[in-house]
């Protein structure tokens, strides 16, 4: 008996218009769901990743600047070198600063204040290590208006103890300098010990005035060891106000914008040595 093969063959499915069009939108969407969910973390994670690497370089960028200024005043005596004029009328724009071997930096573009120390002469120990710090930083960084400072101080230690801290007075430094650069009495929430009955407890040398070391007497002795030789130190910080680069992380106080970064150095100078 003859069979008909023909029927046992099997017959492709026939997809009518609607269900290939079904087909693709269900996984089109499906693919548009997912990358909808997926994202805003992928942005996040990379605007992270951009973040971290941003403040990254700037507090590296800074604190090398520290790092250079701090190992240039290793090789200074803050105490011969201090009474010194810094003459700021050498350089190309000098006759658009003033007539003064001691101008106001606080009314200084950053360019006027790159040129006085790129060709300006000095031997005052606060002004060559303020500015090599100042020009190992990129132009513009520093902003008085957000309270950005490079602070110097130098401390002499002995049995454990801090012996000397330089600048002594608010003239030491030079007796014409304006008086702002000195700071060690009343820095308030900066340094609540420092008061004008204590004001050892912290004197330094500020740029622009605004910032007093973080690095009191205190603070410091707690890191000495009394069995150590005399030792001199020069203390470079940096003060800076870092802004967000995408700004999208602010998080109130968990995470400000800006961001407050201090950097610093400390190298040993044996001028500073207490004998």
């Amino acid at each position: 008996m003859n069979q008909d093969v023909s029927k046992n063959k099997p017959t492709a499915h026939r997809r009518t218009p609607c269900v290939v069009l079904r087909h693709f939108f269900s996984h089109y969407g499906q693919s548009m769901l997912e990358m909808a969910i997926l994202l805003p973390a992928l942005i996040l994670l990379i605007a992270g990743m951009v973040e971290v690497g941003a403040y990254a370089v700037s507090y590296l960028t800074l604190l090398d600047a520290t790092r250079e200024a701090a190992r240039f005043g290793a090789s200074l005596d803050p105490e011969l070198t201090s009474q010194h004029p810094f003459d700021m009328r050498d350089g190309p724009d000098a006759d658009t600063l003033p007539d003064n071997p001691f101008p106001d930096v606080r009314t200084m573009t950053p360019d006027q204040l790159l040129d006085v120390c790129m060709h300006g002469e000095t031997t005052n120990f606060y002004y060559e290590v303020a500015c090599l710090t100042f020009q190992n930083m990129p132009t513009g960084t520093l902003r008085l208006e957000e309270g950005d400072d490079i602070v110097i101080t130098v401390i002499g230690t002995k049995d454990g103890q801090i012996a000397h801290r330089w600048p002594l007075t608010p003239t030491h430094a030079n007796p014409n300098d304006w008086g702002y650069h000195f700071r060690g009495a009343n820095d308030g929430d900066t340094n609540p010990t420092c008061t004008i009955m204590h004001m050892e407890n912290c004197r330094g040398w500020s740029l622009y005035g605004v910032r007093g070391s973080l690095f009191d007497n205190e603070h410091v002795e707690n890191r000495l060891d009394s069995d150590a030789p005399a030792t001199g130190y020069v203390i470079v910080e940096i003060f800076h106000a870092h802004y967000h680069f995408t700004g999208l992380f602010t998080i109130g106080n968990f995470i400000p914008n800006p961001i407050q970064m201090r950097p610093y150095a400390i190298f040993p100078v044996s001028a500073a040595e207490p004998r």
